[in-house]
Parts: structure tokens; C-alpha cells; sequence
């Protein structure tokens, strides 16, 4: 007998992401670029992290944080409503990584904008890179929720 495991996403797919207001908007750079040792860790880790997607290329990004994120309570001490929290919509990938909360505790997943798991496409996009990098910076992240 043989089993396998599925390491899909933990936070669902939100269906009504694209009528989150965008927050903030950048770009992750292509592979071929050189990332400036000034720019915050988070900011370099992320770009080492992503600069593999549209083959190399990069890709823009729009940061969407639903309602209940921008919420003051959660702004002020990172105490999260359970459900959807934000996305970071890689929009030339066309790829979502998800943030949302359950019990208090964020909950990442990645998916196409068609709501197709995306998590084990590659490395990078498994729930335990978001978990390590999103616990990882405590100046940057609240309760999973990063900031610019």
C-alpha cells in the first residue's frame, strides 16, 4: 500500500479578491537583476524568493487587503477576524499568495486567478515558505500580514 500527501493551500481561494482595494503596487525583478543590499531584508528575500516567475522575467504585483484586514484593531496589534485577509496578486503571473486567518493564526495559499492550487507548482509557493518568511520578520509582518 502506498499513500501520498497533498500539501495544498491552507487559506482558500477568495472568490471576491478583485473587489479589495490595492494598497500598494511594485514589481518583483527578473532574475537576470541585480537587488540593491539597501533595500529591507524582507524586500530582497522576496525578490530572491519570486524572481524565478514569467519565466525569469518578474512580474508586477498589487498588494489587496480585504475589509477585515484594514480593520484599526488589526492595524494596531494584529488581531485578525478569521477569513480572508490580504493577497499579493502577482498580476503578469496571474498568480495570487494568499493570506488569511483561522483562530486567530494566518493561513497562506497560492492559486491562478481561475482559483486553481497553485502551491505545489513550485518550491517557493509551498505554505511553509509563506509560514517561514511571513514569521520570519517580525519589523515587516504582523500576525502573517506583511507590509511593504
Amino acid at each position: 500500500m502506498s499513500t501520498g500527501v497533498f500539501a495544498g493551500s491552507d487559506a482558500p481561494f477568495p472568490k471576491d479578491w478583485q473587489t479589495w482595494p490595492v494598497t500598494h503596487t511594485g514589481a518583483i525583478p527578473g532574475s537576470a537583476s541585480v537587488i540593491s543590499p539597501e533595500l529591507p531584508t524582507i524586500v530582497k528575500e522576496t525578490f530572491k524568493t519570486y524572481n524565478w516567475v514569467a519565466d525569469g522575467k518578474g512580474s508586477a504585483y498589487n498588494v489587496r487587503l480585504s475589509a477585515q484586514a484594514k480593520g484599526p484593531a488589526a492595524a494596531r496589534n494584529g488581531k485578525f477576524a478569521d477569513g480572508d485577509s490580504a493577497v499579493l496578486e502577482l498580476t503578469d503571473a496571474k498568480v495570487l499568495l494568499v493570506t488569511s486567518h483561522l483562530l486567530g493564526e494566518p493561513q497562506y495559499g497560492v492559486y491562478g486567478y481561475d482559483g486553481k492550487d497553485l502551491s505545489g507548482a513550485h518550491p517557493s509557493l509551498a505554505g511553509k515558505v509563506c509560514n517561514t518568511c511571513h514569521s520570519g520578520y517580525s519589523e515587516a509582518c504582523v500576525a502573517g500580514v506583511c507590509s511593504k
